[in-house]
């Protein structure tokens, strides 16, 4: 597994509303979404932690050949049309997704403090004391790696057949993983690692928060899914439609995007015929440069596809 494969991924229910929240029935129906992809792709993605909040889900995960954008997809999806199932809604159910929402991890350091971030985003947000008390955390700080996380087959959705005649397994079970970059660690000594870090974590979040109590898990489950928080998250480069009622700003980022296609495909083409001199793909182009180490442009600092808040 090389570092540059693991990534921490965000996404955001649409409008911020409440339609993750982990319930029992949400919490089943994202774990069974979260066994089948890893099992589509036989493992070649794989988990080093989760987080189901109400409105977002984190996590960290690496994948061995280039598959994160399909696992994505077909996660996303899977996961989107069950949840709008057991709500009883149709339409969108992610936000738009933003450059913020996929951040690659490039050292052990990163990779710690990513998984850390996850686990502790519960307790960050006031809700609970400790991440083992929420109960949108996939797996268990305590002991990361031991403890298998199950769910069986939701009722709501999926094909309800027998899984001999081609329905879905009547039970998924899979483990988080250790990174290859802790492999200096025995198991036990990464676990280890993990208890340490969260606990140094909250301790710091105890300390902020001060004599405030947290929410706690029955108020935060009792709130309807169509609750939004009321201090949305208003940072441009998480708004879709950030754009709106600014031309200028639309005219570059089309001219910007033109550019960025034709750079692709002219790229595309001389690698096809086996040219490799001199050839660079455009910044972004993650699957040439994974599969076959093709070169890859920086991202511009100026460029109109970086947003600042």
């Amino acid at each position: 597994m090389f570092r540059e494969s693991i990534t921490f991924l965000t996404r955001r229910v649409v409008g911020q509303q409440f339609l993750l929240r982990p319930d029992p029935s949400s919490v089943n129906a994202y774990r069974y979404v979260l066994g089948l992809s890893t099992q589509k792709l036989d493992e070649r993605v794989r988990y080093l932690a989760g987080m189901q909040m109400s409105n977002h889900q984190h996590l960290v995960s690496y994948d061995q050949a280039a598959e994160r954008s399909r696992f994505l997809s077909y996660q996303n999806g899977l996961l989107a049309r069950s949840m709008n199932t057991l709500r009883g809604r149709k339409g969108s159910f992610w936000d738009a997704p933003t450059r913020k929402d996929k951040e690659r991890l490039l050292s052990a350091e990163a990779v710690l403090r990513a998984i850390v971030y996850t686990l502790c985003n519960p307790v960050a947000a006031g809700l609970v004391d400790y991440p083992h008390e929420w109960p949108g955390t996939v797996g268990d700080w305590r002991q990361i790696l031991t403890v298998p996380i199950t769910a069986s087959r939701p009722l709501h959705f999926h094909d309800q057949a027998d899984p001999e005649q081609g329905g879905s397994p009547l039970r998924v079970s899979f483990h988080l993983h250790k990174p290859d970059c802790f492999d200096f660690l025995q198991p036990r000594e990464y676990e280890a690692l993990i208890r340490t870090a969260v606990q140094e974590r909250c301790d710091q979040l105890h300390a902020a928060r001060g004599r405030r109590m947290p929410m706690g898990v029955a108020a935060a489950l009792a709130l309807p899914p169509t609750t939004v928080p009321r201090q949305r998250d208003t940072r441009l480069d998480r708004d879709p439609y950030r754009f709106m009622g600014d031309p200028k700003l639309v005219a570059e980022l089309t001219a910007a995007w033109i550019a960025w296609t034709a750079a692709y495909l002219a790229a595309r083409r001389r690698w096809l015929r086996g040219e490799r001199e001199g050839v660079e793909f455009p910044p972004g182009t993650d699957a040439y440069h994974h599969l076959e180490n093709a070169p890859v442009a920086a991202l511009s600092t100026h460029s109109p596809f970086v947003f600042h808040t």
